[in-house]
């Protein structure tokens, strides 16, 4: 174990960050929940989609208490305690809090929009570790209402390995297992590196995962060799692809793999020209003989090159509710850059397809936020995932079950089963019929409270202004 003084001023940082982030992030439970929730809740009368893959059962009731789930059955078959809150679903389907598993979790204007949407849980991968050490703290404790947090802490790549002044890979994951993250991301790394890495990570419990590239220039070794290594999980469809081609994509003359807009454009984009179907497969089987998992991130693709600069992007109702514009990522695209990206898109929607019918652990991240909107993008990823020919139930399941064993928390969440968070969203429409229905949301119970949806996205304009209001300044304490 590495020297104790050496990470003190790293680890009691994490204290300051309760001073020096609350004006941002400390509103209480009370100001941000719709409505007072008494001790004990029941639903009763919807037809519940527990998310085991059970059939739906009709007229169901869910006794709450405490934030969790005390008894689930039939309507009738259990004496509802004097006092409950009562709330009367018929008509309506009541489905698992959704988890977003890839978000980076650095605005106070997050906490309502992800709850809006039924996501009760997200996964940070990749911010201010002090910062989001205090946030979660205070979540848990209810002093902050927003989604039950998990957090990896800065990602491990040569360049962060140099800015902690540290000495290796290595070091870096002991450091980060001693601060206290839920897992280990990667973004650049050699084969020996990751397998250090790992060694530390699961020496103390905890995952590996991240990007597998590019590997042109070095960064990454390609997802095939980084799961030789020990990853456990692979973030965006892009590794794959890559690792599957037959040979080098064709670039300009002036291609320059420093610049993160010829890669996205000129490499990424145009990777399906070259993709081998059987190194695919390859791929794919190996992924799941390894117990790795896959988050695509399609919503990610979608929105920031297939939908970009087109009105469908640019009119989306739910940007009225994204205060802060986010500054350009990437130079200016075309319509050819566009179908370029379609067609890559459309590829990647295979793969995910193929990965799930091999039986892998198919998880719903997104990348939120950014052109990935916080909230909404968990359903669209679903509808992304349904569009590659998975089952409605499995796409649910993508964003719930499977999160929830990513996290290591099939114990208490991922599933409506007594015992378990009280997390739940209750749906105006099927889902099972129509996986935009997710989108329907009556109420979002989070931990017990009962949420209202237009109530918390109301709040939210209020605080913090509609799109180009921007009202919300870091340099004013009081907001």
């Amino acid at each position: 174990m590495p020297d104790e003084a050496k990470y003190a001023p790293f680890i009691c940082s994490c204290l300051l960050a309760v001073f020096l982030f609350s004006p941002g992030f400390g509103q209480t439970a009370g100001n941000l929940s719709a409505r007072a929730t008494p001790s004990v809740v029941v639903v009763e009368g919807g037809t519940l989609i527990d998310g085991t893959g059970a059939p739906p059962v009709a007229n169901a009731a869910i006794l709450i208490e405490n934030g969790r789930i005390q008894q689930i059955g039939k309507q009738g078959e259990f004496n509802i305690p004097a006092g409950s809150r009562v709330i009367q679903a018929d008509g309506k389907y009541i489905i698992p809090g959704l988890i977003d598993s890839h978000v980076h979790y650095d605005m106070p204007w997050l906490h309502r929009l992800y709850l809006a949407n039924g996501v009760t849980t997200v996964r940070d991968l990749g911010g201010s570790i002090e910062r989001l050490m205090t946030l979660r703290q205070e979540i848990a404790v209810g002093n902050i209402l927003a989604p039950r947090l998990f957090i990896s802490g800065v990602p491990i790549n040569p360049g962060s390995v140099r800015a902690m002044n540290l000495d290796s890979a290595r070091e870096m994951a002991t450091m980060l297992v001693e601060a206290g993250v839920d897992g280990i991301k990667v973004t650049g790394y050699t084969s020996d590196e990751l397998r250090e890495i790992v060694e530390v990570a699961h020496a103390n419990g905890l995952i590996v995962y991240g990007h597998t590239g590019p590997k042109r220039g070095g960064r990454a070794p390609g997802a095939r060799l980084a799961v030789e290594a020990g990853l456990d999980g692979i973030e965006h469809a892009l590794g794959v692809l890559e690792d599957s081609m037959g040979k080098d994509v064709t670039v300009p003359a002036d291609y320059d793999p420093e610049s993160r807009d010829h890669i996205f454009r000129f490499w990424y984009g145009r990777m399906y020209t070259e993709v081998d179907s059987s190194k695919v497969d390859s791929l794919i089987q190996l992924m799941v003989e390894n117990n790795v998992y896959f988050a695509p991130t399609l919503v990610n693709f979608e929105r920031n090159f297939v939908l970009r600069n087109t009105p469908e992007l640019e009119t989306d109702p739910a940007l009225q509710y994204i205060p802060e514009d986010e500054p350009p990522r990437f130079g200016p695209f075309g319509s050819a850059d566009r179908e370029n990206w379609r067609k890559t898109l459309d590829m990647m929607k295979e793969i995910t397809g193929k990965f799930q019918k091999a039986g892998g652990l198919l998880i719903a991240g997104t990348d939120s936020p950014g052109a990935a909107l916080p909230g909404w993008s968990v359903h669209q990823e679903m509808e992304l995932f349904v569009q590659a020919g998975i089952s409605p139930m499995e796409a649910l399941q993508a964003a719930t079950l499977n999160n929830a064993r990513v996290l290591n928390k099939q114990r208490d969440l991922g599933t409506l089963e007594p015992g378990k968070y009280a997390d739940l969203v209750i749906l105006d429409a099927n889902p099972l019929e129509d996986i935009t229905h997710t989108q329907e949301i009556h109420l979002v119970i989070k931990d017990g409270l009962v949420l209202d949806p237009g109530v918390l996205l109301k709040q939210n304009i209020e605080q913090f202004g509609a799109r180009g209001e921007r009202s919300f300044d870091r340099s004013k304490p009081n907001q």
